[in-house]
């Protein structure tokens, strides 16, 4: 059996249970070490089960099917309070693995972190933004840089505690993208650098997630759409070069994760253009109101107010992400809910019941049924994890954090479940 060790939570003297922010102190400035060479062979310092793709699975080297459930974790000053000066790379992974520390001792039964490469560490600020967390100003040099300084350390943090790592690349997809472009090339350019990384490619608990959020793909017949099957041809192209560059420059082994377009929505045209690859699976969004699912209010990017319940949604899941979940596994990596009078999450919805109206309980229901789809926790930012309270700190009122309409509590009870029932 494998189990995350919670590490030990001091009191205060009044016996009081201490938050990080008593304990979080920016360190000093370190001191910059000659930089040692990486070693030929990934170092693993926490044995978890070695997972590959077999079919429409996860699963062991053992042959154990497994689904995992995680949280997100991005490393700009503005998602963590601001708790770090400009570019303070060693008081960034010190927050950041605080606020770890504190998720384990609040409880949550993570066992995988998707892990933004934000671009806030790979920018040149000295170009001009031309549009949010874009990649027009970025800087090779950096981003290794970072690599090196940041990020892997992160993930090696992360393994280290019992979680598989899911890298995301720096930044969002632009609106429009099409085969050669400047974006396609800065993807070849990003997962090139990590897959030829020695520490990075053939590491069993490294997996890759190509793009975040691709919208619409020229098609042959010169139009962008994410609905036309030109787009879809045309998007399994794109993505297949950039596969193709990952396994060339040596990562054999790591599991890869595909987008879909349209937001990570659409993925039929991946049913009938096949990716070519034998480790990968699909990378899904999933919000109120997308696939026909209850919500009280758009997020923008899709849906809408809508009462379909649970048969509407797996209609619409099974239409546009059932139809390769037939084939490979799916990873959930953003999904969030709440009542709209919160204001604390992108999707707009309740948790409500399975079978019945809402949106949490009818995910997890389909989830649960399809046997194949990892899921996470995505909303908010890390330090609300690390304070999640148990029911007594709120015994008078329901606020987002406690309310089991919210996600935030659903999802904690939730994967302690699943937790007991894989074993880790």
């Amino acid at each position: 059996m494998y189990c995350i060790v919670a590490l030990a939570i001091s009191l205060s003297s009044c016996g009081e249970k201490e938050t990080w922010r008593d304990r979080y102190e920016p360190p000093e400035p370190p001191a910059q070490p000659e930089e040692p060479d990486e070693p030929e062979e990934p170092v693993i310092p926490f044995e978890l089960p070695k997972l590959h793709v077999d079919g429409r699975y996860l699963k062991t080297e053992e042959g154990k099917v497994v689904n995992l459930h995680g949280f997100t974790q991005t490393y700009s000053p503005f998602f963590n309070n601001n708790a770090w000066g400009n570019y303070d790379v060693e008081a960034c992974r010190n927050y950041n693995q605080l606020m770890v520390s504190g998720i384990i001792n609040a409880g949550w039964k993570f066992n995988f972190v998707r892990l933004h490469l934000d671009p806030y560490w790979s920018d040149d600020p000295d170009l001009p933004s031309v549009r949010y967390e874009g990649h027009e100003r970025f800087s090779l040099t950096r981003f290794k840089t970072y690599v090196k300084d940041l990020f892997l350390p992160m993930a090696e943090f992360f393994i280290d505690r019992g979680y598989y790592v899911v890298m995301r690349p720096p930044g969002v997809c632009p609106e429009n993208m099409e085969i050669g472009d400047s974006y396609h090339e800065f993807l070849k350019t990003v997962w090139g650098t990590l897959a030829a990384n020695p520490k990075i490619k053939n590491n069993p608990y490294i997996m890759f997630e190509l793009a975040n959020e691709p919208i619409n793909i020229k098609g042959d017949d010169g139009n962008f759409t994410h609905w036309a099957e030109p787009s879809w041809k045309n998007g399994t192209k794109f993505f297949q070069e950039i596969i193709d560059v990952i396994r060339d420059k040596g990562a054999k082994t790591n599991i890869i994760w595909v987008p879909g377009l349209c937001w990570q929505q659409q993925y039929k045209g991946y049913a009938k253009y096949k990716i070519e690859d034998d480790n990968f699976g699909f990378a899904v969004h999933c919000y109120p109101g997308w696939y026909g699912s209850d919500s009280e209010g758009s997020t923008g990017e899709g849906g809408g107010d809508a009462t379909n319940g649970y048969s509407g949604f797996k209609k619409g899941w099974d239409d546009l992400v059932g139809c390769v979940a037939k084939f490979a596994p799916v990873m959930v990596t953003e999904i969030d809910w709440a009542p709209k009078r919160y204001d604390s999450t992108w999707g707009k919805g309740i948790t409500g019941v399975a079978d019945g109206p809402g949106f949490g309980a009818n995910f997890k229901k389909i989830a649960d049924e399809s046997g194949n789809v990892s899921w996470l926790y995505f909303t908010t930012a890390s330090h609300l994890l690390a304070d999640y309270p148990d029911e007594s700190s709120y015994p008078d009122k329901k606020e987002f954090m406690n309310d089991p309409e919210a996600c935030p509590t659903a999802m904690y009870n939730w994967f302690k479940e699943y937790a007991e029932e894989q074993g880790f």
